[in-house]
């Protein structure tokens, strides 16, 4: 059914082939690790945005939407994401509720009996939802790509629309490789975070340490800023931390063998489907001692595999993500004390969504309080409306990404 709703050009569902390739190798120059390195300054602003929201409410989950969002779309579209309350963003919500419920395991009779396809449309209903799901998100990926082109700046719109991967591509599959970055991105991103803080308000003792370290390295008269990341090894850990102890894809999507493999001694045939199970994994007790702790004294100088995937299926996003993550954590940090808004938060399997790819944690309340005034007001300090500019910024992209040896298409 997940293949009937995206005609298969959502990259999740591809099988490993030569068009998987295609369309990996054409959101390449964009998702490596030296382009991802330009775009600090978008996250740098954008996580100065959320922190100053996050003065005014304590509605998190909206505000780490948001900031995802816009950082990906000013990316892709060229056009920020002021609100969370945009339109492009409820569609979206609405294509990724219809992914989750296409991926549910038993939800439609088609899967476990592909011949069930052949039946005519008036015989299978779920043809006609397929139709509809498509239709829905091909409009909004076509919409936001027609729009991106006639930007005066460049995005990654106007750069896969001239890249040579894409001369025998149609309209269609380029919006949907775009749609595709943009949605994961927002996806991804939010919920990590949302996990983290699901981390500070049930596992509360991590955060002095971590705010030790952030008083030692930036002081309390500025923002940590790109040049002091890598010099935040607890936040890092606090980061790997957060992907072992809940990771965000908790079965991942199954892909077959494309020829026979051993592993460990064991034959995997041709053919075979593969699912990792990646918080079976992370909650192993051989592994990790106390599994169920947040510690992230455990990754101290080191990190683990499988945070975005494993092999050529690996997230191409992650560097954008990652850094997204590191501004934004270690920011919030710096300046707030994050703590639990009610009574005690119970974290288990019922603490999690289960309705789709991604598992989110069900909304629960944190309170957002300022270290000190000192922390307030330079957090109140920070950003000014004229430093908004995402037209400003993607210029200041594109000079820096000819500087260092890259060739945006525009």
């Amino acid at each position: 059914m997940a293949n009937e709703v995206t005609q298969r050009r959502n990259i999740l569902m591809r099988p490993f082939d030569n068009e998987f390739l295609l369309h990996q190798r054409l959101e390449a120059s964009v998702l490596s690790p030296r382009a991802s390195a330009c775009y600090t300054p978008l996250q740098e602003m954008e996580s100065r945005v959320l922190l100053q929201n996050l003065l005014r409410t304590n509605d998190f989950i909206h505000e780490f939407e948001r900031y995802a969002a816009s950082i990906v779309y000013s990316l892709a579209y060229g056009f920020r994401i002021v609100t969370g309350d945009e339109w492009q963003v409820q569609v979206a919500h609405q294509a990724l509720q219809n992914i989750s419920s296409v991926t549910q395991v038993g939800q439609w009779a088609v899967d476990s009996l592909p011949f069930l396809n052949y039946l005519p449309k008036p015989l299978a209903p779920w043809k006609k939802t397929a139709e509809e799901f498509y239709a829905l998100e091909t409009n909004l990926h076509m919409t936001n790509m027609n729009e991106a082109l006639v930007r005066e700046d460049w995005n990654w719109t106007k750069d896969f629309k001239n890249a040579k991967e894409a001369e025998g591509l149609s309209d269609t599959a380029i919006a949907w490789d775009l749609g595709n970055l943009a949605n994961a991105g927002v996806e991804t991103t939010n919920v990590v975070m949302q996990v983290f803080v699901m981390a500070c308000v049930s596992h509360p003792n991590f955060i002095a340490t971590a705010q030790k370290e952030l008083d030692e390295v930036v002081g309390s008269d500025r923002l940590p800023e790109v040049d002091d990341l890598d010099n935040l090894p607890y936040i890092a850990a606090i980061i790997e931390e957060t992907f072992r102890w809940r990771h965000i894809v908790p079965v991942g999507i199954p892909h077959a063998t494309t020829e026979d493999n051993y592993y460990k001694g064991y034959l995997i045939p041709r053919g075979s489907t593969i699912i990792p199970l990646f918080n079976t994994m992370r909650r192993d007790g051989k592994l990790f001692h106390a599994p169920l702790d947040f510690r992230p004294e455990r990754w101290l100088n080191k990190k683990q595999s499988g945070n975005w995937g494993y092999g050529r299926r690996i997230c191409p996003g992650r560097f954008i993500a990652t850094n997204s993550l590191r501004f934004g954590i270690a920011r919030m940090l710096w300046a707030f004390n994050i703590r639990l808004d009610g009574k005690p938060l119970l974290v288990d399997e019922s603490a999690f969504t289960m309705d789709g790819i991604v598992s989110a944690p069900k909304p629960f309340k944190a309170i957002f309080e300022p270290r000190s005034e000192q922390h307030r007001r330079v957090v109140e300090q920070c950003i000014c409306p004229a430093d908004i500019d995402v037209s400003k910024i993607l210029k200041q992209i594109h000079k820096q990404q000819v500087s260092v040896g890259l060739n945006p298409r525009v």
